[in-house]
C-alpha cells in the first residue's frame, strides 16, 4: 500500500508541473497576441481644435482726422494645418500603418466683434458668418468714427468659433498722428544736361548727388552705363564717394562721344547708385539721363555754272547754283538770292533738301558788260534750331562782245561820208556852171 501511495503522489506532481508549464507558456504568448491584434482596430488620432487667425487688415484712410469716418477690413483665415483629423488603421509594418485617412475639419465662425477701445464702431457684430474650409478666408468690414482727440488707438477684433479657440487681435488706428520712422539717408540726383545735341558732337553733362535724408550715406558707388551704341563714354564711368552727410553734395562731370548717324530722339544713359544705410543695409538706386538728339542742317554752295559757259554782253544766259546739305537733318524753306550787276531773276525757291543731298537754284539773267562780274549768293533755310542764312561770293566771266558789227558800222559810216563828199564836191559844182 505504501508503494502505491508513493506512485500516486509522483503522478500528481507531474500533472501539476505540466499545468504550471502550460500557464507560463500562455502568459508568455499573451503580449505577442495583443500586439498582433491591436493594429487591426482603427486608431483615430485627433488634432488640435480648429481655429482661425487674422491674416491681415486694412484701415481706410490710413490716417484719420478727428471725427472722420473710416473702415476697418479684416481678413479671417482658417488655420488649415491645425484643423485636420487623421485616422490610422491596419497592420503596422515597421513604424508605418497600412492605411491612413486624413479628414479636413471646417471651422464655423459664430461671431465677429470689434471692441471699440476709444474709437466708435458704427455697425453691428457679424453673427454666424459660416464655415471656412482649410486655407479659406473671408473678409468682414466695420465702419468706424475717429475720436475727437488725436492719437494712436487699438480697437480689438474678437472672433468666436464653434467648438474651437476664439481669437483676439488688436488693430492700430492712427488719428492725426505722425508716427516716427527709422531715420535713413536719401540720395537726390540733380541733372545738368544740354537741351539738344547734334549727332556727331561731343556731349558735356553733369550731375550733383545730394544727401537729402536724415543720416549719413556711406560707401557710395556710381556706375555710368550708356544704354545704346550711339553714345560712348569719353570720361571715366565709375565713381566712389566715401560718405555724404545730410545736406552734403558731390558733383560729377561726364563727357560722351556720339555717332554722326545717330537718329533723332532721346537716348538713355543709366546711373546705378549703391550706398549703405547707417545700419549697414545696402540700397540700390537707378537713375536715367535722357540725352536729346536733334539733327542740324548745314547748307553750302557746291558749284556754280552758266549756260552758255561764256556769256557775252547783251545776250541771255542761265546761272545754276547747286546747294548741298551736309548736316544731320533736313533743311526746309530753302531760298536763294543773287546780288550782282546782271539783269533778270534774282530769286529762286528750292523747298527742302534732305541730309547728304543737293538741289539746284536756277537764275535766268542777261549780261550787261564783259569781264569778271562778282556775284553774292545768299541762302536762307529752316531746321530744328530755327532760321539760318549763309552767303558765298563767286565770280562770273562775261566774254567781250564781237568786233565785226562795229567794223561794219564804221565801214558804213565811212561809205556814207565818202558819198556825201563826192556829191558835194563833184556833182554840186557842175550843176552850178550850167546855171
Amino acid at each position: 500500500m505504501a508503494i502505491r501511495a508513493l506512485g500516486n503522489n509522483r503522478s500528481g506532481s507531474r500533472v501539476r508541473e505540466q499545468n504550471v508549464r502550460t500557464s507560463a507558456g500562455v502568459r508568455l504568448l499573451m503580449p505577442g497576441i495583443l500586439i498582433i491584434l491591436l493594429p487591426l482596430v482603427a486608431a483615430p488620432v485627433f488634432a488640435a481644435d480648429p481655429t482661425v487667425i487674422v491674416d491681415g487688415y486694412t484701415v481706410t484712410p490710413a490716417v484719420l482726422m478727428p471725427g472722420d469716418t473710416g473702415t476697418i477690413t479684416l481678413i479671417i483665415k482658417n488655420t488649415a494645418q491645425a484643423a485636420t483629423e487623421k485616422e490610422n488603421s491596419g497592420i503596422v509594418m515597421g513604424s508605418t500603418f497600412a492605411s491612413t485617412r486624413s479628414t479636413d475639419i471646417n471651422v464655423f465662425i459664430e461671431n465677429v466683434h470689434l471692441d471699440e477701445n476709444g474709437v466708435e464702431v458704427l455697425n453691428d457684430d457679424f453673427d454666424r458668418v459660416g464655415e471656412l474650409g482649410p486655407g479659406q478666408s473671408v473678409q468682414v468690414t466695420f465702419i468706424i468714427r475717429a475720436p475727437a482727440k488725436s492719437g494712436i488707438y487699438f480697437p480689438e477684433a474678437w472672433i468666436d468659433v464653434k467648438d474651437g479657440r476664439s481669437t483676439r487681435y488688436p488693430i492700430l488706428v492712427n488719428v492725426n498722428t505722425d508716427i516716427a520712422t527709422q531715420k535713413k539717408p536719401s540720395l537726390a540726383i540733380t541733372k545738368n544736361l544740354p537741351k539738344s545735341v547734334v549727332p556727331g558732337d561731343d556731349i558735356a553733362a553733369g550731375i550733383v548727388i545730394e544727401n537729402t535724408g536724415l543720416t549719413r550715406a556711406s560707401d557710395i558707388s556710381v556706375i555710368v552705363d550708356p544704354s545704346v551704341k550711339s553714345i560712348a563714354l569719353a570720361s571715366t564711368g565709375r565713381f566712389y564717394i566715401a560718405s555724404l552727410d545730410p545736406g552734403e553734395t558731390f558733383p560729377i562731370s561726364l563727357r560722351f562721344a556720339s555717332d554722326r548717324d545717330t537718329p533723332v530722339g532721346i537716348y538713355p544713359v543709366s546711373l546705378v547708385i549703391t550706398y549703405n544705410n547707417i545700419d549697414g543695409t545696402t540700397v540700390r538706386q537707378t537713375e536715367t539721363l535722357g540725352i536729346p538728339f536733334r539733327g542740324k542742317a548745314e547748307i553750302a554752295v557746291s558749284s556754280v555754272t552758266t549756260d552758255p559757259s561764256r556769256p557775252v554782253p547783251g545776250s541771255p544766259f542761265t546761272l545754276v547754283v547747286r546747294i548741298e546739305n551736309t548736316g544731320t537733318d533736313r533743311a526746309t524753306s530753302v531760298r536763294a538770292s543773287l546780288d550782282s550787276g546782271f539783269d533778270g531773276t534774282k530769286e529762286a525757291f528750292i523747298g527742302s533738301i534732305d541730309r547728304d543731298s543737293d538741289a539746284p537754284a536756277i537764275f535766268y539773267l542777261q549780261a550787261t558788260k564783259d569781264g569778271i562780274v562778282p556775284t553774292k549768293i545768299s541762302i536762307s533755310y529752316l531746321d530744328e534750331y530755327g532760321s539760318h542764312t549763309v552767303s558765298e561770293t563767286t565770280t562770273v566771266m562775261i566774254a567781250p562782245g564781237s568786233v565785226l558789227p562795229l567794223v561794219i558800222v564804221l565801214i558804213a559810216i565811212l561809205c556814207a561820208g565818202a558819198g556825201a563828199a563826192y556829191w558835194y564836191y563833184r556833182i554840186r559844182p557842175g550843176k552850178g556852171n550850167g546855171n
